[in-house]
């Protein structure tokens, strides 16, 4: 047995706010701990030089291929210049072959963006430019003519009728599609591991994959699960598929994660009670896209809860809320209420809960997997939300707050690259919401993207805490995250990640990859 001391440190002991002065792991397990002067012999000594040690983070809902890809590739984050966008995919296209890629830009921009752009830009090549959603995106012409979206909603069209190369859901999911398919497999895996690389730097051990198999295909699963088999970062993959015999198979515990019932609001795709204030394009429907008969999922959720697994679904817009909380009562009345509540089913997102909806999914056991950096970036009287919605409705949205107090089970997470992967931007927004009675404690905070995301998953005993017994994953920063400001918090420096006791960040101390 090896043992390592942590000492001269702030250990911040979650779910809690203790403090103590040391802690001692032996192997993979958090052994002991207490104050400073009192701290016991070991095989080996970290000196903490006065940082503070906390459990390190989990964030519930990643995507780590994607994010990857934007790391390695073209990321328009906060660029509003379509010529600039333009621009950039023209010198891309000049230092290489292959699909040229480039993601995270939101619209409007300065002025429409069409195929025709890129076309200018890239010539015949293929080329995907991804709205930050992921929801949407605009294609080039070569690249439209090799897919297969005629009858399909989301395809946007001009005043001819042609097609824009503006493409939502699941006409989008076909270009992602066509981009994996033409990605090596070295080019996958190197994304993946870049993504990893990524999460060590931000303190998180544990990620929940949402890996949409409906959209990229077994083979891209095949190359994603052998690029993570030996990395220390612990991958809790929920596979989007109904397929839920060959998910049993592979041996997994849980399904689904982005299994969609809508899309996004960004994409004018949430799936709303009522029509959106502004109308989303032509070609697409006035109250979102539901991507699910009622019948459908009933038999997705029977199957999967005949079998054990717990499901996750993506489901954004009231309509959608809605369908996923009256399929599982049906499950229920047929199961038992007690079967529903044992395998603690999630809804990704949750983002248009009614008081009728939290109540509900709280009496069947339902766990909520929010992204609160949404409420950051597209909330607010004057965000996105309320300009697509109206602020009367959006300001009912992403009710943290009231979720936790109703009983519900929440964890936080990225939804990498849609936000990203950077727990401290989370717990920020979990602290700066919109609505000021939805902020959050700065405990309760940092334990939603702690414990409160292992739990939604499978995990070990203690995962999340700091306490004898818990896996020893853990992060050493330069300030403390319960007293630093929200502004403070968003410059957090991460000085080192454990995973299991071994260090896997910053890479010339890593002993692990």
């Amino acid at each position: 047995m090896t043992s390592t001391l942590f000492r001269n440190v702030s250990a911040l002991r979650l779910p809690g706010a203790a403090r103590s002065g040391w802690v001692l792991v032996e192997d993979a397990t958090i052994a002991a701990h207490g104050d400073r002067g009192d701290e016991p012999s070991s095989d080996r000594t970290v000196d903490g030089g006065g940082g503070v040690l906390m459990p390190a983070f989990c964030d519930a809902h990643v995507h780590l291929p994607a994010t990857g890809l934007y790391e390695i590739g073209l990321d328009f984050r906060g660029e509003t210049s379509a010529d600039a966008i333009a621009a950039a995919f023209e010198e891309r296209g000049r230092a290489g072959t292959g699909v040229l890629f480039g993601g995270n830009f939101e619209d409007p921009l300065d002025k429409p963006l069409s195929r025709h752009d890129l076309d200018r830009a890239v010539g015949n090549r293929s080329a995907l430019l991804a709205r930050a959603d992921m929801h949407s995106c605009i294609v080039s012409t070569a690249l439209l003519d090799q897919l297969d979206v005629e009858g399909l909603e989301g395809v946007d069209r001009d005043d001819a009728g042609s097609p824009t190369g503006y493409l939502r859901e699941k006409a989008a999911s076909e270009a992602w599609s066509y981009l994996d398919a033409n990605l090596t497999p070295q080019q996958q895996r190197d994304a993946v591991l870049a993504a990893v690389q990524r999460a060590y730097s931000k303190g998180v051990g544990c990620v929940h994959e949402m890996f949409v198999v409906e959209w990229r295909g077994w083979d891209s699963w095949a190359v994603f699960a052998h690029s993570v088999a030996d990395v220390a970062l612990e991958v809790v993959a929920y596979l989007g598929t109904d397929e839920v015999e060959r998910v049993a198979e592979l041996g997994l515990g849980q399904i689904g994660g982005d299994f969609f019932l809508d899309g996004s609001f960004g994409s004018h795709t949430a799936w709303m009670t009522q029509p959106y204030a502004s109308p989303p394009p032509e070609g697409s429907p006035p109250n979102g896209i539901a991507y699910r008969s009622d019948e459908e999922l009933l038999g997705f959720f029977t199957r999967a809860q005949d079998e054990g697994l717990q499901v996750g679904v993506h489901a954004i817009g009231d309509a959608a809320i809605a369908q996923a909380i009256g399929t599982w009562e049906k499950v229920a009345a047929d199961v038992g209420i007690d079967a529903v509540r044992a395998l603690g089913h999630r809804i990704e997102h949750f983002e248009c809960a009614s008081d009728d909806h939290i109540e509900r999914a709280a009496a069947l056991g339902l766990k909520a997997s929010v992204q609160p950096a949404f409420d950051r970036y597209w909330g607010g009287a004057d965000g996105l939300y309320s300009e697509r919605i109206g602020w009367e409705r959006a300001a009912e949205m992403n009710r943290f707050t009231t979720m936790v107090q109703a009983g519900i089970w929440v964890g936080a997470g990225s939804d990498s690259t849609v936000t990203p992967l950077d727990p401290f931007l989370q717990v920020a927004a979990l602290r700066s919401h919109h609505v000021e009675s939805e902020r959050m404690g700065r405990t309760l905070a940092l334990r939603l993207h702690t414990m409160g995301a292992r739990r939604l998953g499978p995990c070990p005993e203690m995962s999340g805490c700091l306490e004898p017994g818990a896996p020893a994953e853990l992060v050493l920063l330069d300030r403390d995250p319960v007293e630093a400001s929200v502004e403070e918090l968003l410059a957090t420096e991460v000085l080192g990640t454990w995973i299991d006791g071994t260090r896997v960040w910053p890479p010339e101390e890593a002993e692990s990859s």
